[in-house]
């Protein structure tokens, strides 16, 4: 069995790689929980489940192809008895592939939706030859 170190031993350039993958396994906890719908081959939709949050507590923003969604929030001054709705500022980030293009959000009945588009140029996109 091989370990990322032995790995680590025979490459060069990757240390950005690396630090990224352990950079998003720290700030990406378990929350908020999302889905990944695919639509088409070309066409994505990203859903978090942000029950309670309002557009003004929630920041979308593309850096770098990384997909950044925060979410802060205003400490609650109520007398709980149970809470266990989640509420809580929180950081996702997610890696976009290159020709990958975030192309609208909105936030409607708890959920956030990004659209999202894999736009290859042509000389990427498959094709049929035609067989003569």
């Amino acid at each position: 069995m091989t370990n990322l170190s032995t790995f680590l031993n025979h490459t060069i350039g990757f240390d950005d790689m690396f630090d990224k993958l352990n950079y998003f396994s720290t700030v990406n906890s378990g929350f908020p929980h999302y889905n990944i719908k695919k639509k088409d081959a070309y066409k994505f939709t990203l859903e978090l489940a942000l029950a309670g949050y309002s557009k003004d507590e929630i920041s979308v923003k593309v850096e770098d192809s990384v997909l950044f969604i925060e979410g802060s929030s205003k400490e609650d001054k109520e007398d709980f008895v149970h809470q266990g709705i989640a509420k809580r500022s929180f950081k996702r980030l997610f890696q976009l592939a290159d020709y990958v293009e975030c192309k609208s959000c909105k936030l409607e009945n708890g959920m956030l939706k990004i659209e999202i588009d894999y736009n290859p140029p042509e000389s990427k996109k498959p094709k049929q030859i035609k067989i003569d």
